[in-house]
């Protein structure tokens, strides 16, 4: 596997994970109002990509190709993969907030970090 190939599943497990360790607290999250402008999730990711199937996805990164490689390989600008996937990253942060599984602390240093880990998974830097 390469250093790419590497970077991306690690990237990837850990965005799935967050939250998931450490910051499963007994105490609960008193709901916040969300003060982030967040776009609605209109679309998935295949549809942004004009691919078929997630098997099209995999098959690109695992032949080394990021998703930003795959956004230009289609004419799709790369900013839209970021916005969709900050949209959905931040859906799943306010939902474990408004569940109590993650602290308005904990929920604003994760939110701070979506742009940064997003952009490097995109680019897979």
């Amino acid at each position: 596997m390469n250093r790419k190939q590497m970077l991306m599943i690690s990237t990837m497990a850990l965005t799935l994970s967050m939250g998931r360790t450490t910051w499963m607290d007994p105490l609960r999250a008193t709901p916040i109002a969300n003060k982030q402008n967040t776009v609605p999730i209109k679309e998935d990711l295949l549809h942004v990509l004009g691919l078929s199937s997630e098997e099209d996805i995999y098959i690109a990164q695992y032949n080394g190709l990021s998703l930003a490689d795959i956004a230009q390989a289609n004419k799709v600008d790369v900013q839209k993969v970021i916005e969709l996937q900050l949209a959905e990253l931040t859906e799943q942060l306010n939902l474990r907030l408004s569940s109590g599984s993650i602290t308005p602390e904990q929920y604003e240093a994760q939110r701070a970090e979506l742009p940064e880990i997003i952009i490097k998974s995109v680019y897979a830097m």
